[in-house]
């Protein structure tokens, strides 16, 4: 249901165009398909860098396909980001990660960056 319920608000929302199968599923690689209780418990207790290059790299895909997006997660820095997934997981721990990175985009939609603010190509 939860999945439903982000698919139907990425439909809704503007400028983001979605890849995602007829049936509107995408395959998901990695370590984003492990669930939100093994990121908590690889993040916090193991300090698993996998994890941080998974989210690293779907992080800068989204900047890149999306419109008008410099950076989604704005002025947040890594340790911000990776707290911010963290308690979602643990309000949410059978969730995937990459439904966690999603409600990531959800939440920082309106408080993206749109440009890089430096005036380079403007």
């Amino acid at each position: 249901m939860k999945s439903l319920t982000i698919l139907i608000s990425l439909l809704l929302m503007p400028s983001i165009s979605l890849a995602v199968d007829s049936n509107g599923n995408y395959a998901v690689w990695g370590v984003g398909k492990k669930s939100c209780f093994g990121f908590n418990k690889a993040i916090v207790e193991d300090g698993n860098m996998k994890y941080k290059y998974f989210i690293q790299g779907f992080l800068t895909s989204y900047n890149i396909f999306t419109e008008k997006t410099y950076s989604i997660t704005g002025k947040m820095k890594e340790d911000e980001v990776i707290e911010w997934l963290s308690e979602y997981c643990e309000d949410n721990p059978m969730s995937g990660l990459e439904n966690a990175l999603v409600s990531l985009t959800f939440d920082n939609y309106d408080k993206r960056m749109k440009t890089s603010g430096t005036g380079v190509g403007r």
